[in-house]
């Protein structure tokens, strides 16, 4: 697979014996990172300055797909300090979004960041009809993206504390995210209403929310920087296995998620790699963030599991539980992510089910990083997949399962049962001889990114 191009570094001033042409220049390609300091051993751009830290700064680009826009950030890890434009010093270890032609300040060395593809012009915040400035929110002209749900934005806060600075270093303002969705008054949204609520390191922060007079709604939450899991794995044309190691880091992660959701009385009910977002790249093991809680469904109570079913029928067919019911259409198709009343009275399981259906989806997704396939993925048509899960039939003898040890086989395989009397809950699973048997590994690291 040849690489992808997005940008490139220009040395303007200063030198660098890693650079060689005219310009100086050090390409950014997709899934790469580029890093910049004195480190002759480990990093791309190299400043020979004993006042520049070993490794100073990192820049990376995000590009989810061919439709996105792609994301450039830079982090900050030196002890001087990194600057952009006018003199702007970065906060240590948070990212920022860079934009085409912002020059980077590495003490005396200026280094410009340039885009390759160009986006579109973009519409001012006033034709959208959004409003700029919302209590102690500024809103910026940065896309981020946008689809049918509405747009999601650059977003500052204006509180920030100056004081803590000389004159001379005004801070940088730190990024988060905006949503911005058209919503009636009556309808505000359920995502949101359960996100405020929450509050945990490995579940997207919401900070606020806004309704303004034009039926906007504004959700203000943190900016993940990594791409999503999907993207991390798709480093070639198909996804691609991680070691067992890191994969039970991220798999450990999900269950302090998913108990602290179900402990709350929330199912989450997508879980996906696409909704799973990596905080940064650069890591050996990533701080995960589970997102996109649009079909999220919270109980009154969490005391009576008999009482707590659900029964409409929403997910991703290959990420989702046989008990929750996809079933065939007249066209062979399963039923769409939200069925209509007249569906769900004829299609649906009487039964319903409960907060196991997380528990099915993290084994799928716990076997594509172990493995790099999907479980009962098949020929990739949707109705085979809702057919195979129904059986439920793991092979654990393909060649994608060798070198895997059989504590983790046994871990998929207990998640993947199709009946739920006998699948794992998310108590259950920390008890299990995978996660026992790193349990003071797995705590240690946890410790060390939270």
């Amino acid at each position: 697979m040849s690489k992808i191009l997005l940008g490139y570094l220009e040395l303007v001033v200063g030198q660098s014996n890693s650079l060689h042409g005219y310009p100086k220049r050090i390409n950014i390609y997709k899934h790469s990172i580029v890093k910049i300091g004195r480190n002759e051993a480990e990093c791309d751009f190299v400043i020979e300055d004993a006042s520049v830290s070993s490794i100073h700064c990192i820049i990376w680009s995000v590009l989810f797909d061919e439709h996105s826009v792609p994301m450039f950030y830079l982090k900050d890890y030196s002890l001087n300090g990194t600057m952009i434009n006018d003199r702007k010093q970065l906060k240590k270890k948070f990212a920022y979004i860079l934009c085409d032609g912002d020059q980077i300040l590495v003490n005396d060395t200026i280094i410009v960041f340039r885009q390759v593809f160009q986006n579109s012009p973009m519409k001012s915040l006033e034709s959208l009809g959004f409003q700029k400035n919302i209590k102690n929110w500024e809103i910026a002209n940065k896309i981020i993206g946008m689809g049918t749900f509405g747009h999601v934005m650059v977003a500052y806060k204006t509180d920030y504390d100056r004081n803590s600075l000389s004159s001379e270093k005004i801070r940088q303002k730190e990024n988060y995210a905006v949503k911005i969705i058209k919503l009636k008054p009556n309808k505000l949204d359920k995502e949101a209403k359960i996100l405020l609520t929450l509050d945990h390191p490995n579940i997207i922060k919401v900070h606020f929310t806004y309704y303004d007079s034009r039926d906007n709604y504004y959700i203000f939450q943190d900016l993940i920087a990594g791409g999503d899991l999907f993207s991390y794995l798709a480093k070639t044309d198909c996804l691609s296995s991680i070691s067992e190691m890191e994969s039970l880091i991220i798999v450990y992660q999900l269950l302090k998620a998913l108990s602290y959701l179900h402990s709350k009385g929330v199912a989450h009910r997508d879980l996906k790699l696409d909704n799973i977002l990596i905080s940064s790249p650069e890591t050996v093991y990533p701080k995960i963030v589970l997102a996109d809680f649009g079909i999220a469904k919270r109980f009154a109570t969490t005391a009576n599991s008999n009482t707590n079913r659900m029964f409409t029928i929403v997910g991703t067919p290959e990420y989702c539980a046989p008990e929750v019911g996809f079933k065939s259409s007249s066209h062979g198709q399963p039923i769409p992510v939200v069925a209509t009343p007249a569906m769900l009275s004829t299609q649906q399981f009487c039964k319903g089910y409960d907060m196991k259906c997380d528990m099915w989806s993290l084994g799928v997704i716990a076997h594509i990083m172990l493995t790099g396939i999907s479980p009962f993925y098949g020929d990739g048509n949707e109705m085979n997949i809702v057919k195979l899960s129904r059986i439920g039939k793991l092979n654990f003898e393909l060649k994608q399962w060798g070198g895997i040890s059989v504590e983790a086989q046994s871990f998929v395989a207990s998640l993947l049962h199709v009946d739920t009397k006998e699948r794992m809950d998310s108590k259950q699973c920390f008890d299990h001889p995978w996660i026992l048997k790193h349990m003071a590994k797995l705590e240690k690291i946890y410790k060390k990114k939270y």
